[in-house]
C-alpha cells in the first residue's frame, strides 16, 4: 500500500491514517490482553474525570467536558504515536460511552475513584512494557497533556490550572513513571 486513494494522498491530508497503516503491522494492539487493552483506550478519559473532579466547578464543567472529548484525538497526531493512533482510533467511534462510563464510575464511588484512576495508569505503566520505548513513553505524555489540556479548560480562582489539579496530575504522572 502507497498510502493513497485515486486523485488523494491520505498521507499528506491524514498524518494520523499514515500512522495507523506503518503500526498496524507491527500488532502493537496485539501485544496486549483484552483488559489491558481496554485500559489503554480509556485511561485518557479516567485521567480527565480525575483532574474535572479534583477542582469542580460547575460554570467550567462544559468546557473541560468538551476538551475531555476532544483532545484526545487533537493531540494524537502531535504524538507520532501509532500506538495513540490506534486507540485514539478505537476511541473515536464510543466516545461518549467511554465519557459517561467515567462519570458514572466517579458518581459511584466519588471516594474512590481517584485511587482507581491512579491504578489504572499503574496497571498501564507495567502494560506498556510490551511496546517499543518510544511508544510506552509516547502514550504516556500523550494521557497527561490530555489531563493538561482538561485542567486548562476552565480557571478556578484565577489560575489556569488549580493546585488540586495540579495535585492530580503529579500523580498520574508519577503513576505512569514520567517527569514533568
Amino acid at each position: 500500500m502507497d498510502g493513497t486513494c485515486p486523485g488523494r494522498d491520505i498521507t499528506s491530508t491524514k498524518p494520523l491514517i499514515s500512522l495507523l497503516f506503518q503500526y498496524d503491522d507491527m500488532g502493537l494492539k496485539e501485544s496486549f490482553t483484552e483488559d489491558e487493552w481496554n485500559t489503554l483506550v480509556g485511561l485518557p478519559y479516567a485521567v480527565s474525570m480525575t483532574v474535572i473532579v479534583a477542582a469542580p466547578n460547575i460554570m467550567g464543567f462544559w468546557g473541560e467536558t468538551k476538551t475531555m472529548m476532544q483532545e484526545p484525538a487533537n493531540l494524537a497526531a502531535a504524538s507520532g504515536s501509532g500506538l495513540v493512533g490506534l486507540v485514539v482510533a478505537e476511541a473515536q467511534s464510543k466516545v461518549k460511552d467511554l465519557v459517561n462510563e467515567q462519570q458514572q464510575l466517579w458518581k459511584k464511588d466519588q471516594a474512590g475513584y481517584r485511587t482507581k484512576t491512579i491504578s489504572s495508569c499503574q496497571s498501564v505503566s507495567v502494560a506498556l512494557a510490551k511496546v517499543p520505548p518510544e511508544e510506552a513513553v509516547a502514550y504516556k505524555k500523550w494521557v497527561l497533556a490530555i489531563g493538561q489540556k482538561v485542567a486548562e479548560a476552565s480557571k478556578e480562582d484565577g489560575s489556569a490550572v488549580s493546585e488540586p489539579e495540579k495535585t492530580a496530575l503529579a500523580e498520574v504522572s508519577a503513576a505512569l513513571g514520567i517527569s514533568t
